[in-house]
């Protein structure tokens, strides 16, 4: 009996097409099988190619048959439903070596093939060139034979079989049309070479074929390319808005890894203890002792770079050292991952406010929020610069809806010196005023308090899980994954202040819809009653 590393139940369940064929894939060809049954039958099955024909190397360096584990079932599932897949992993899952050897089947036994494998460097480029050389060499000639094919080109960067597939195995491609792409540690190309991970996006996944198979994959190294990515992939699955562009998101835990395992006694501590009960508690799961040691024993090794390493969740892997975001990860578990991001989430039946972050020399940005029943939906954006109140005035106006209030930051109110410098220029509420009642629109200006930065930050995360937000507002979905502390590179440890970026702008205007919603009427006088047509249809707290 060939051991897959896979019971039946978790085989029906990956695949449920092809309930029933368990054991089709678990036992090598009766020796009763006719030729042509073995061909009809085995050969004309992928599946059941990838676990019996190819020859890899272990992790103890000894030549052994492939044969899949449970993270490479589950990938290789995932593929057949959706052709692009991203994979955030743990370590030595044998993704790599699992694609690898899919994709040299395909050109093997697909003619027209262009598979593209990108490594991480020249070294890995020519390691997975060696790798895929062993694979044809170890092929049994009677495969080879039944397939009629033979190498026609073998060098440093590709090679060839005469049925006109090819392997390119690169660290770049842009020009060359493909129908398999596998990128391998992306995370860590993003880290060590930003420019060339923008290539890698704005060339090498563009010229993946329609409808073909690409696979993205690497353990967690902060915050990169690859981790926008990933929020953008957990972001189309819970809005609904998959598309075939899309990548399907996959984590793979070490708690699903069977070699994640350590069979010599490791004494927990307090850290460990509580670590253990709260990821039992989170995932409904029970971990062995022998889970327990494998962990301890790599805390004590890996260090803060453990759960980069070996994740037992997502937002786990990416609580790297250089992580200093402050509302990605209670954003993406209580807004994205419960399905609040939605596509046409305004409602004509509800009246709208207007949150503002005012730039000076810098963008501003609108937000507009609509009240119901406690929650806050956030159901459009707009930002620009170079532009006066007046023009965001007239485009809030323009959207046709019921607007109630523009609601302005605490520097709405400061009056300015005149360009003759003979006194106070009007303030931009002033402005903001004028404008509104010269252009006869039905709508108000409210003025925030001035409140402390740390403050503003606390209140946006105590309104994150009654926050729903429109898809289409993809600044400010940017700005609440993104927007960070300050890093001091020298003395590499995290400012107590925001880094001010291209986030930060979306993130201030949050901020005051958090704000908003906390003031009372009682408490300053530069807010606005809500009009009384509204105080009984809207969940805005004053």
């Amino acid at each position: 009996m060939i051991n897959l590393r896979i019971t039946e139940q978790q085989f029906d369940e990956l695949y449920p097409d092809l309930v029933g064929l368990y054991d089709h894939f678990d036992q090598p060809p009766p020796s009763t099988t006719t030729k042509n049954d073995f061909e009809q039958r085995y050969l004309s099955s992928k599946l059941w190619r990838l676990n019996n024909l190819y020859t890899v190397i272990n992790k103890d360096g000894e030549p052994v048959t492939f044969r899949m584990n449970l993270a490479q079932h589950k990938v290789y599932a995932a593929t057949r439903m959706h052709p692009r897949v991203i994979i955030l992993k743990s370590r030595q899952q044998g993704i790599s070596t699992f694609w690898l050897v899919s994709y040299f089947d395909d050109g093997a036994f697909c003619p027209y093939l262009n598979v593209g494998l990108m490594a991480q460097g020249t070294d890995e480029a020519t390691t997975l060139l060696e790798r895929a050389k062993f694979l044809w060499d170890t092929l049994d000639s009677g495969v080879k034979e039944f397939l009629g094919i033979r190498l026609t080109k073998d060098n440093t960067k590709e090679f060839a079989f005469s049925n006109n597939s090819t392997i390119f195995i690169r660290v770049s491609f842009r020009s060359t049309t493909l129908q398999r792409l596998h990128i391998s540690e992306f995370g860590k190309i993003a880290n060590a070479n930003p420019q060339r991970a923008k290539e890698t996006k704005t060339g090498t996944l563009q010229a993946l074929g329609k409808g073909n198979t690409g696979v993205i994959e690497s353990t967690a190294e902060g915050r990169n390319m690859f981790k926008d990515l990933w929020d953008a992939s957990i972001l189309a699955l819970h809005s609904g808005q998959m598309t075939a562009k899309d990548f399907y998101p996959i984590f793979l835990s070490w708690l699903d890894d069977p070699d994640c395992t350590q069979e010599v006694y490791q004494s927990e501590d307090s850290e460990a203890t509580k670590y253990f009960q709260e990821l039992e508690h989170k995932l409904g799961v029970k971990l062995s002792q022998e889970q327990k040691n494998f962990w301890i024993a790599q805390r004590r090794e890996l260090g803060p770079d453990l759960f980069q390493e070996y994740p037992a969740t997502p937002e786990e892997a990416f609580l790297a050292s250089r992580d200093g975001t402050y509302y990605s990860k209670k954003f993406n578990e209580l807004v994205v991952r419960k399905g609040r991001v939605q596509a046409d989430l305004y409602d004509p039946n509800l009246p709208v406010d207007v949150f503002f972050d005012l730039g000076v020399d810098d963008y501003t940005v609108m937000g507009f929020v609509q009240w119901y029943r406690g929650a806050y939906r956030i159901v459009a954006e707009y930002w620009n610069n170079g532009y006066g109140i007046g023009h965001y005035i007239d485009y809030a106006h323009d959207t046709g809806w019921d607007i109630r209030d523009l609601v302005l930051p605490h520097d709405a109110n400061q009056r300015g010196t005149n360009t003759a410098g003979s006194g106070l220029a009007k303030s931009t509420r002033d402005i903001a005023d004028e404008h509104i009642d010269s252009m006869s629109y039905n709508m108000g200006t409210r003025v925030l308090a001035r409140t402390a930065l740390a403050d503003g930050i606390q209140a946006v995360r105590r309104i994150i899980p009654m926050m729903w937000i429109d898809v289409k507002c993809t600044y400010i979905i940017d700005c609440m994954n993104n927007y960070s502390k300050d890093f001091d590179d020298k003395l590499q440890v995290w400012k107590k202040t925001p880094r001010h970026d291209e986030f930060s702008h979306g993130a201030d205007m949050v901020r005051q819809i958090a704000m908003g919603v906390s003031e009372s009427e009682s408490s300053n006088d530069s807010v606005r009653a809500i009009p009384q047509r509204y105080q009984q249809s809207s969940g805005f707290a004053l």
